[in-house]
């Protein structure tokens, strides 16, 4: 078992964790589709 599948978050290369980028991901779409909503426009624009 790796460092990685034994609960340790840090990229063995010391890239940015997947974690951490999925994490970003999810974060900027919720706050686009919020704005985009909150706008009183669609996804489609």
């Amino acid at each position: 078992m790796s460092q990685a599948e034994n609960g340790d978050v840090r990229a063995e290369n010391g890239d940015v964790p997947l974690w951490w980028i999925l994490t970003f991901l999810l974060l900027a779409l919720g706050l686009g589709a919020y704005a985009v909503t909150s706008s009183g426009g669609s996804l489609i624009a």
